[in-house]
């Protein structure tokens, strides 16, 4: 295998364009949505109650990241947090009305993405690429999760 073949450089450089692409549409919402706090606002869309655990481990980002950037979220209004009556320790995260009246924006920021990514690609190789990716991304979950 030479060096032209390592696919984790053209996956860096994809997200690193994908990351671009965000930041400037993530800018252009009212409220504006830092590009680093996305992944986590998806999160809070997906599963309203999730605790700062479970999104870290969703996301595959460590806890303190995780903390900073609902704090971040909490104080721009994008999210609201309620203790859990079993468990002090534990917050629920729910997304708030100012949220939630950018989610459809935010879902056609991504929807948008995935269309210049998948542009003259077929449905056949498209669901290729996102199986091939899968695995790749299982097989390194599972030697990180070995050692």
């Amino acid at each position: 295998m030479n060096k032209d073949q390592f696919v984790n450089r053209n996956i860096s450089i994809i997200y690193r364009y994908g990351q671009k692409f965000l930041a400037k549409k993530l800018r252009e919402l009212s409220p504006p949505l830092e590009v680093g706090q996305f992944p986590f606002l998806m999160q809070v869309y997906r599963y309203p109650g999730i605790t700062q655990d479970q999104i870290s481990t969703n996301a595959a980002m460590d806890k303190g990241t995780c903390a900073r950037c609902i704090k971040q979220l909490e104080r721009a209004g994008l999210v609201i947090k309620e203790e859990d009556k079993d468990d002090r320790r534990m917050n629920h995260i729910y997304p708030s009305e100012i949220a939630l009246s950018i989610k459809e924006q935010i879902y056609a920021i991504v929807t948008e993405l995935h269309k210049v990514l998948y542009s003259n690609f077929t449905e056949e190789e498209i669901n290729e690429i996102i199986s091939l990716l899968n695995r790749m991304k299982e097989n390194i979950q599972g030697y990180l999760e070995k050692e």
